[in-house]
């Protein structure tokens, strides 16, 4: 089974980890637009607020974790068309 998710916040990050646990041999491609995935937005105020000064501290894990773990991760890569029909999803790098 092959499962393309887009967008890598930490809706579309959540939902990849629930898919590789319920079916941990499903082949699992994340497309995300940025460089940053996993983004715990959660943590703007802190970061706003002066409590930390490291902005990737919001991010929980790295493209090379979620890969360990069998979830490909394509960063800087936008999803302009997906034809669910023939199976294709066209992307472009950003």
């Amino acid at each position: 089974m092959k499962i393309i998710i887009i967008g890598g916040e930490a809706a579309g990050m959540s939902a990849a980890a629930k898919a590789k646990r319920i079916n941990p041999t499903a082949d699992i491609v994340v497309y995300e637009a940025s460089n940053i995935i996993s983004f715990g937005a959660c943590g703007l105020p802190y970061y706003i607020g002066d409590e930390f000064s490291d902005a990737n501290l919001m991010a929980e894990f790295t493209p090379a974790q979620f890969a360990e773990k069998g979830i490909q991760v394509l960063t800087q890569h936008r999803v302009v068309n997906l034809n669910a029909q023939q199976q294709q999803v066209n992307q472009v790098n950003v």
